[in-house]
């Protein structure tokens, strides 16, 4: 898809790789990846796997709940992950990080736009108050994957407006914030970010929907109304 979309070429889809990680990078580069990339690519995926009830897996089991079809459960929640404050997040971060060419260039910017009250994704979690677990794993791989290129610039910047936000804010960096670094750093375009978030969370989705299905229940909450009350009707042409 990625080829064709973007370069309009046509590939091989099998490849001799034992791994989803080791067959993604080699459809996507052309060639076997590296062994670091593939413990790398497996990492990730094992970090992004899918857990409790987020925004995403939620509207799988909804849609399921309705007695829809498999496709349109995995479909909605793909339109739930997409958007910036959920699996979007990941590709936003990397757009924060590479408009530096220096850690002391972020740091200062970072401070002006917090300043200004700007959030900066990336950062804090829903169900994660004090730390998010997973930032620890994936900045190691972060760190090593920049290392081996012998290129920091990236990790550096993330690293130092983490710093920053620490400091500031005592807000603490979540998945997305490292996975930038080390998507970006393994050559994986930004418009991949997100479907691999996809890759990682697809079989979980699938067993909600189906759990949902088999629990035969429609996911119907209900809403008490917090508006005006005993409003006039005003006809339409005076309105």
């Amino acid at each position: 898809w990625y080829h064709y979309a973007y370069n309009g070429k046509r590939i091989e889809v099998v490849t001799d790789d034992d791994s989803v990680g080791g067959h993604f990078l080699h459809l996507l580069h052309g060639e076997k990846p590296r062994e670091s990339w593939v413990r790398a690519m497996h990492t990730s995926l094992i970090l992004y796997a899918e857990h409790e009830f987020n925004a995403s897996t939620f509207t799988s089991r909804v849609i399921s709940g309705t007695n829809s079809d498999m496709f349109s459960c995995i479909t909605g929640a793909i339109g739930a992950l997409r958007g910036p404050k959920h699996g979007g997040a990941n590709e936003v971060a990397f757009y924060i990080q590479e408009r530096y060419s220096s850690a002391d260039e972020a740091e200062a910017d970072i401070k002006e736009r917090m300043a200004r009250k700007e959030i900066i994704i990336g950062f804090g979690h829903p169900v994660y108050t004090i730390c998010d677990p997973r930032n620890v794993v994936i900045k190691k791989v972060a760190e090593d994957l920049s290392k081996e290129n012998n290129n920091t610039l990236m990790y550096d910047v993330a690293e130092r407006i983490e710093s920053v936000m620490w400091e500031q804010k005592k807000m603490f960096p979540n998945l997305d914030w490292f996975s930038a670094v080390s998507y970006n750093q393994m050559g994986i375009p930004t418009d991949m970010f997100t479907p691999i978030f996809i890759i990682s969370r697809v079989t979980g989705w699938g067993a909600h929907a189906i759990e949902q299905r088999e629990d035969g229940k429609i996911i119907r909450p209900s809403a008490n109304y917090t508006g005006p009350e005993n409003l006039k009707y005003v006809p339409i042409e005076e309105r």
